[in-house]
């Protein structure tokens, strides 16, 4: 497995690749500050299985440089990095065709399990950004909002939530405490609609979104 960092912070290409090579330890990361020099990473054809690229890069900003990437090389799946406020830019990127955001505010686990979703196919989309573009545009009124959908969850719900984020089979949470699987998989269905998610990887990362924040506001 190949993976192209596309980032001008050597602290966070170095974070990272150690993710990676914790998912996979044969991965081979190649490291970037310029989206040119992302081009002519991806060059080689298919080598590379995943480019991770941040919107704020030396020579070119915004989406500029994701459209580029994507026009240039379609079936290259593409993850934005995001350290940034413009969620409504985030949210574009995602309407086309970005394999997933990864905020770099998120925890070392909770960036390890993202990136094993998307190395796994599917679409790794943050809680901040679900619903319509630009509504949560607010850290706060986002922040808030996420540790109250948390709180509409039951004592035995958030227990379900806790063994899913372990990244554990509806079989597996089960087993843990005390139903069946079919148990698990509706109160999985109740906690998705409650928490108002699509997905495993969603609810997951709006678990561990909520926790860091709690953390955050603990310290």
């Amino acid at each position: 497995m190949r993976v192209v960092i596309a980032d001008d912070h050597p602290l966070v290409v170095d974070a990272l690749s150690q993710y990676l090579r914790a998912i996979d330890p044969q991965v081979e990361v190649a490291g970037t500050t310029t989206v040119r020099g992302a081009m002519a990473l991806l060059i080689e054809p298919g080598r590379t299985n995943l480019v991770l690229l941040d919107l704020d890069l030396q020579d070119m900003k915004g989406l500029d440089g994701f459209r580029l990437v994507r026009q240039t090389f379609p079936l290259v799946p593409v993850v934005v990095l995001s350290g940034t406020r413009d969620l409504i830019s985030l949210r574009v990127a995602l309407d086309l065709g970005a394999a997933g955001v990864i905020p770099k505010e998120y925890s070392a686990a909770a960036i390890t399990k993202a990136l094993e979703f998307i190395l796994a196919g599917e679409r790794h989309v943050p809680a901040k950004l679900l619903g319509t573009p630009g509504l949560k545009d607010d850290r706060e009124a986002y922040q808030a909002d996420a540790r109250g959908s948390l709180t509409q969850l039951t004592v035995h719900e958030r227990r379900v939530l806790a063994e899913l984020a372990k990244g554990h089979t509806n079989q597996e949470i089960g087993a843990a405490l005390g139903i069946s699987a079919a148990g698990a998989a509706y109160h999985l269905r109740a906690i998705f609609k409650k928490l108002g998610v699509r997905s495993r990887g969603q609810a997951i990362a709006l678990y561990h979104e909520s926790h860091a924040q709690a953390h955050a506001a603990a310290d």
